[in-house]
Parts: C-alpha cells; structure tokens; sequence
C-alpha cells in the first residue's frame, strides 16, 4: 500500500470528505487534495503529518506506518532500486545463511556456547567471549548452535530483559521470525522484516522504531532464534 491510498482509504472508512476532514485538521481543501493525490510540490511536514495522523485516528504503529509510507513517496528512485536489490539479497540463501566465526576456545567440552552480550536495543557489538556452556535436552547439532545474554526491552514481551536466546547458524531466517543481526558491526536481536519496498529489523515492542536497512549497509544473520530462556 502506498501513502496516497493508505491516506484516502483511512478517510473515507471514517466517513469524511476531503472538504469536511481539511478543515477538521486545520488546513485548506486544495493542499489536502495535493498530498491526497501524491502531487504536492512540498511533501507535508512533521507537524501537518501528526494533524493528519490525529484527525484519522491513526494508533501509534498507524503513524508510524503513515510516516514511513511518506517518506517513501519522496524517496528518489535510485534509492528505491537499491533497495529493491538489497531486499533480493537479503532473501538469497546464501545472504540468509548465518555467518559468525565461533572460536572453538574448549573444544573438548560438550555443550551450548554461551555468549556474554548481545543487544535487544540499540544496538551493542558481540565481543565473542564466551561466558559459559549450557547443555539442552533435544537440541540436535548442538555444534550449530550458540546462546546470547540479551539485554534490553526491545523484544519483550517475548523476550524479556536477561533472557539467553539460542540461536542456529547456517539456517535461513525467513521474512517475521526472530534472528541475531549484526548491522554496520552492531548487533541486534530482532524480527526481520522483508517486503518489495524494504527491508527493516522489527521490534516487538512498540516503544522502538524500526530499523531500516539502507543501501550499502552490511547486513549479515548470525542465527535463527530457537529457543528462549528465562530466568536460568
């Protein structure tokens, strides 16, 4: 969907006309019909967005989603086909396949490698120390698997603050299931998201925005999240 259709799809649900709903935020018919109809010279700012959002009774995530569709529409092309050709990346199996070098350090003991860190937040790099093993009935080829300590809110309520994930390497993480990222170095315990438009690490708290995936940014999936644990 995009901002023109999103925007008079929400109007007319709500019963209004474009004459009645301008003026119920404050502004003229005639720009309205401009940004309406995509041929608006200025793309609306900030605060006319927010009028927008408040007199369509948009919820958070509807504003959110509201915002992001009209920076789409002022998106140069160019920028556009780069991240068409991200996103086909993205969902290539090799771009998908997991890709962290586990430093064998106790190869003689068996068990889970537990990571000290990874973040649910804002982002922290993976210093690769490993703090600990942990042993887990029914996970097979446990040399493809690994854990994090997660710090942060950003997952909850599905994963809460110090959880431990554990996550598979080498398996592809499909469009709205949960992986480890590192992006631009940073790491990131998130749900990814792949449309035609974009590609976004997604968290499941709505309190955080996502994070969009720009050109030429280094996007690499550690791991497909399995398991969480809590509390152990």
């Amino acid at each position: 969907m995009d901002f023109k259709k999103f925007l008079k799809d929400r109007r007319k649900n709500l019963g209004y006309s474009q004459n009645k709903f301008a003026k119920s935020i404050g502004i003229t018919q005639s720009y309205f019909n401009t940004i309406e109809r995509g041929e608006v010279k200025n793309p609306p700012s900030e605060e006319v967005l927010d009028k927008i959002s408040q007199g369509l009774q948009l919820n958070e995530k509807e504003t959110e989603t509201l915002k992001y569709l009209a920076a789409l529409e002022r998106t140069p092309d160019i920028i556009m086909k780069e991240l068409s050709k991200l996103k086909k990346e993205l969902t290539s199996a090799e771009s998908l396949k997991a890709n962290i070098n586990l430093k064998e350090s106790l190869p003689l003991i068996k068990g889970i490698p537990v990571y000290e860190r990874i973040s649910a937040g804002i982002g922290a790099i993976n210093d690769g120390e490993v703090t600990d093993y942990l042993s887990i009935p029914g996970i097979k080829n446990a040399q493809e698997v690994f854990a994090v300590n997660v710090w942060g809110d950003s997952m909850e309520p599905n994963i809460k603050d110090g959880s431990v994930i554990i996550c598979r390497k080498d398996v592809e993480i499909r469009d709205g299931e949960i992986g480890a990222f590192l992006l631009n170095d940073e790491a990131y315990v998130k749900r990814i998201k792949v449309t035609n438009q974009y590609v976004a690490l997604m968290s499941d708290n709505p309190n955080y925005p996502p994070i969009f995936i720009g050109p030429g940014e280094n996007l690499i999936a550690v791991g497909k999240v399995i398991k969480v644990l809590s509390d152990i």
